[in-house]
């Protein structure tokens, strides 16, 4: 493929996201409404615990309302928790580095969890360390301080909720909205690469549509409660996912086999239901129209692929068969588990913020709790990118230490003015789009300077910000040290996450085989462990302080389980076949035992899969499926760099 074609097929992706007005103008209100009412009351110095709670408002932007309420309503009651912990223990350095490397280690682990969207653990570090490294108070001055955090806490809940009295199902849709859309990228540039002789690579699109897909399906996921039946709307949308995993299988399979082309029809009509979907509606078409010779998508009421579409109008969403969801407790279990990349990035931001505090304590430094702050930014800091280069990305923070010495060379604000630009700097900082993380460094730093400016004895903002870019350089070199310490995601919990995942997946299509038709618990189970495959395909590039391509020998697998899942998911009940059942079972639970010797594509698991058949005979309909997951383990034929997945945002 031409570089100019290959150009064309990608530009969709490198557009960069808009400004988010809605989001801006929330933060300023709610920001300001806390700095304001308390420091009108209290005075600017309670006023700043207040605003400090508010940084719960950079947490939840995506998640559903149903989840978000509960979750953030924790991560409110955990801000509160920690600041009193780092108060109380203020002024004595081995409880001070008990405590925040707990905090640290505790929050890292709660959001790895609960895939909770927003910066890592690194602003309930940030909230802990402040109030550790300010001067001792009694416990009434404590508990003062708290509950001015809980009051900015409360009404930054407040104001994310918000959104549920106007648009109740906004983020689902926005999330099925961007999985229309990208799988309608994929139908163009497959369109286009078929025609290009040879045919051309569409892997990238192909990659991006998956991933927006999972992500719908994630927040369609969590939008569900517990013991209650979906909400009308969110069963349209589910509705709308399975048809859309039906366009995206046709469409991947037009790809992989070299057919007819896709019709130029596909794209246009896939956008026109994202956009639908995006304004609260539901596309008017069931089903894209034909427009040429490609087969058209399967569906769950019988249609078959080589079939024209089914002249009938669009239905009613009925009750989808949806499996049982997996409890806390068994998240939890999980977080713990060698499966899960949790605990070894606790391990490391727990140990840089210890020795963190530690350093703070010793040196002679203005206000030392940045050395802690600055280890928890390089590693939990910002969207996900490898620690160097979020150590990098905070250059901004140099570019908004010289703003800020220049202005207080000439002008030290009063609490007026301190009031009104730490709000207007804060909502125009939210806006921005995660991708402009140094731009964002670069106008938080002087919203903390003035902060901060405004709690200490002595308060001079010149010498406060040299200091700061001092700190934050130390606290910086800190986390990187201690990724090269604890490195990344260790491969044996990559190898266990991928064995795990194909266990399950062999028990879902040996079940729905043995008896023909739906089995909620083992489909729920194989949908989880993929999704937990997922996290640890996205978590190891973000861990790693130097790319290996661990992440891209992953991605064909997790591709070729994700395929016979949704083989399982739009396939209509059929005869029972016991004895195919088994032999899948037997196939898939070999893959299995092989994944663990090694990652995928390297020569150990190659030796031990020579000794598996090279197909469960007679394995007649997801045959295609069996193959491909055998030589995606096999041979893990790496993509192209261009393809490298969307990189997760806040």
């Amino acid at each position: 493929m031409s570089r100019a074609v290959t150009r064309k097929a990608h530009r969709w992706r490198t557009v960069p996201p808009a400004f988010d007005r809605w989001r801006a103008v929330r933060s300023t209100l709610t920001f300001g409404l806390c700095l304001g009412a308390v420091t009108a009351v209290a005075g600017l110095h309670y006023g700043v615990f207040a605003a400090i709670g508010c940084y719960v408002d950079a947490y939840g932007t995506r998640d559903p309302y149903p989840r978000r309420g509960p979750v953030l309503g924790l991560l409110c009651a955990g801000f509160v928790v920690t600041f009193t912990a780092g108060s109380l223990v203020a002024g004595d350095v081995w409880a001070m580095t008990a405590v925040l490397a707990v905090v640290a280690g505790g929050a890292t682990l709660f959001v790895h969890t609960l895939h909770l969207s927003g910066p890592g653990s690194y602003f309930v570090v940030l909230v802990s360390a402040l109030a550790a490294f300010l001067p001792p108070v009694g416990l009434a001055e404590t508990v003062t301080r708290a509950c001015c955090v809980a009051i900015g806490a409360s009404v930054s809940w407040l104001s994310a909720m918000s959104g549920r009295l106007v648009r109740p199902y906004a983020p689902e849709e926005r999330a099925v909205s961007a999985a229309f859309r990208s799988v309608a990228a994929f139908a163009d540039t497959a369109r286009r690469a078929a025609a290009v002789p040879p045919r051309g690579d569409s892997s990238a699109a192909r990659r991006s549509a998956c991933t927006a897909v999972h992500a719908a399906w994630a927040a369609l996921e969590d939008a569900r409660g517990r013991g209650t039946a979906p909400a009308p709307r969110r069963l349209a949308l589910f509705d709308l996912m399975v048809r859309l995993e039906a366009v995206f299988d046709t469409l991947q399979n037009a790809t992989e086999r070299g057919g007819d082309p896709v019709p130029a029809t596909w794209a246009p009509w896939l956008r026109a239901s994202a956009a639908a979907v995006r304004a609260g509606a539901t596309p008017g078409s069931p089903l894209p129209p034909s427009g040429g010779s490609a087969p058209a998508p399967p569906n769950r009421a019988g249609g078959t692929p080589g079939a024209p579409p089914p002249s009938r109008p669009a239905r009613a969403p009925r009750a989808p068969r949806l499996p049982p969801r997996r409890s806390l407790g068994a998240e939890m279990r999980h977080a713990v588990s060698s499966a899960s990349p949790a605990p070894t990035v606790a391990l490391r931001v727990a140990l840089a913020v210890a020795v963190g505090t530690v350093l703070g304590w010793a040196l002679p430094l203005l206000h030392p709790a940045w050395v802690a702050v600055g280890a928890a930014a390089s590693l939990q800091g910002g969207p996900g990118r490898q620690p160097s280069q979020r150590v990098g990305s905070r250059f901004g923070t140099v570019a908004g230490v010289a703003i800020t010495v220049l202005v207080a060379q000439v002008h030290q604000p009063g609490t007026g003015a301190t009031v009104a630009v730490a709000t207007v700097v804060h909502g125009v900082s939210r806006g921005l789009p995660p991708s402009a993380l140094l731009l964002r460094t670069l106008l938080n730093t002087p919203v903390a300077l003035l902060l901060v400016d405004a709690v200490l004895p002595k308060p001079d903002l010149a010498p406060l910000a040299a200091y700061r870019l001092l700190d934050l350089t130390l606290g910086m070199c800190l986390g990187m040290a201690a990724a090269l310490l604890v490195r990344g995601v260790p491969l044996r919990r990559v190898r266990a996450a991928v064995s795990v995942a194909v266990a399950a997946t062999g028990s879902a299509v040996g079940e729905r085989l043995r008896t023909g038709t739906f089995h909620a618990a083992s489909e729920s189970t194989a949908w989880q462990r993929t999704s937990d495959l997922w996290t640890m395909h996205a978590s190891v590039p973000v861990e790693e302080i130097r790319a290996t391509g661990t992440a891209d020998r992953l991605w064909p697998s997790l591709l070729a389980i994700r395929r016979l899942l949704c083989w399982n998911l739009l396939r209509d009940a059929s005869a029972p076949a016991p004895d195919e059942s088994a032999r899948v079972g037997d196939f898939l639970r070999a893959l299995s035992g092989a994944a663990r010797t090694d990652l995928p594509g390297s020569p150990g698991i190659g030796s031990a899969l020579s000794r598996v058949p090279r197909t469960p005979r007679p394995a007649h309909e997801p045959e295609l499926h069996l193959t491909a997951l055998r030589s995606a383990l096999e041979d893990a034929a790496l993509p192209p760099p261009a393809t490298e997945p969307p990189r997760e945002t806040d």
